[in-house]
């Protein structure tokens, strides 16, 4: 916390605007990409996102009241005939009777009615609690991929960031070999007004100087091209003029576990798959709620009865699919299979990240080699170079000679600070494959 406010502090200054520091470290450029990443954001939305989700599936527990209104017309309707069986008469008297049927009523044959139904989960089988497990593990993938997409734009800033100091350091030695060209030709003007140089050996030290003043176009060329791709990385207007700090980082040679997001995210997908099985097993167990109608029609509950009455209905429902053909055993086996792929998927980042570990520590452990034999090599061209200055001033060696022994001394040091920097990059990677920076 206090790194990121000293950070804003530093942007923040004089006119009231922000302003690019004269100096960035690689973490300060690490933390401005990943608050300006659009990719960052993403976090944000998916805790909103997961949050309404939540929201929504508690709603399940609350009760579900739903307004029906229905019209309909029926060609037939329900009738009770019932007939009057004829009363019993003496034989002699000769009396014809007729069965008359008993009025009874019969409903319309246009029917309506308006309701309101209420609907309440009491037990859903945990259907819903852990329906909002999952649906929370979902989320917390979605934001380690960003996690891991934020890590690759670290990679992406490293390799920028020093290629950006090589730059650096280039025009650092060809400035200083520059300035030394530039005395030794003011010295050889000289002797040449006096007759005591050749004009060639002018035309030898102007020609390197040309192709010293090319080579410092060149890098200046390049270092431009890096700085414009650093500051879209981390959305910040850059000046070529920008300095940027060498990361000094000490390595242990303790064994260090990764921390990498893709590990992280792998086994928050196993937990999710194993959020789902208990989601299925969920889906097994017996549901019981309860259930209430509030009505008005015509007819009411007495179908019989042609007019418009008011009536209700309540009552408890448990259901319980206790065979559906193995079903929920088939999709747990298909969950297990996909747990498998997972596990693979680990082993395989496993061994490609210890092979990229290993390749940075032999990276280190080559470098640190080379730069010990490269302050040997410069302390020996400074010796041959300064031989040579002396050696041409008094007429032993050529131009020529003595500019080739001055370019040995300038690529000794130029080896040195290459080395210097592929060694502190190598340190970072490392520690970046690691996932700790």
């Amino acid at each position: 916390m206090k790194r990121t406010i000293f950070i804003v502090g530093l942007f923040i200054a004089g006119y009231g605007y922000a302003q690019v520091p004269d100096t960035l470290t690689l973490g300060m450029c690490h933390e401005l990409a990943i608050s300006s990443y659009p990719a960052a954001e993403r976090t944000g939305i998916l805790s909103s996102a997961s949050e309404i989700q939540q929201k929504k599936l508690n709603a399940n527990y609350l009760p579900q009241v739903q307004i029906n209104g229905q019209a309909s017309y029926q060609s037939d309707v329900t009738r009770v005939d019932v007939e009057i069986p004829p009363f019993y008469i003496p034989p002699p008297i000769d009396i014809e009777v007729t069965p008359t049927p008993l009025n009874t009523p019969v409903p319309p044959n246009d029917q309506y009615k308006f309701t309101m139904d209420v609907y309440q989960v009491f037990y859903d089988g945990g259907i819903t609690a852990k329906q909002k497990k999952v649906d929370m593990a979902g989320y917390e993938i979605e934001k380690q991929r960003v996690e891991i997409e934020l890590h690759r734009l670290k990679e992406n800033i490293n390799t920028v960031f020093f290629s950006i100091i090589l730059m650096q350091e280039n025009e650092k030695l060809l400035e200083v070999l520059l300035d030394e060209l530039n005395n030794k030709l003011n010295d050889v003007k000289a002797a040449v007004e006096y007759g005591v140089a050749l004009s060639s050996d002018r035309d030898v030290l102007r020609a390197e100087i040309i192709k010293v003043e090319q080579q410092m176009e060149e890098t200046t060329i390049q270092k431009q091209t890096f700085v414009r791709i650093l500051s879209e990385l981390i959305s910040e207007d850059l000046p070529v003029a920008i300095t940027l700090e060498m990361p000094e980082n000490a390595i242990s040679s303790m064994a260090i576990d990764p921390a990498r997001p893709e590990l992280q995210m792998y086994d928050m997908q196993k937990s999710l798959l194993e959020d789902s099985k208990d989601l299925i097993t969920s889906t097994w167990m017996p549901k019981f709620s309860g259930f209430g109608q509030l009505g008005y029609g015509n007819p009411g509950l007495n179908f019989l009865e042609d007019k418009w009455t008011p009536y209700y209905i309540v009552g408890a429902r448990l259901s319980w699919q206790i065979w559906n053909w193995n079903q929920n055993k088939k999709d747990k086996q298909i969950l297990g299979l996909r747990q498998d792929l997972v596990d693979r998927e680990k082993e395989t980042f496993d061994k490609n990240l210890n092979i990229a570990l290993e390749q940075h520590h032999a990276d280190m452990r080559k470098y640190e080699s080379l730069i010990i034999k490269d302050w040997e090599v410069i302390e020996l061209r400074i010796n041959i170079s300064q031989m040579a200055s002396s050696q041409y001033d008094n007429g032993v060696i050529t131009s020529s000679d003595y500019v080739s022994r001055l370019n040995e001394e300038a690529q000794a040091k130029l080896n040195l600070e290459v080395h210097r920097v592929k060694l502190a990059k190598a340190k970072v990677d490392y520690l970046t494959t690691l996932g700790i920076l």
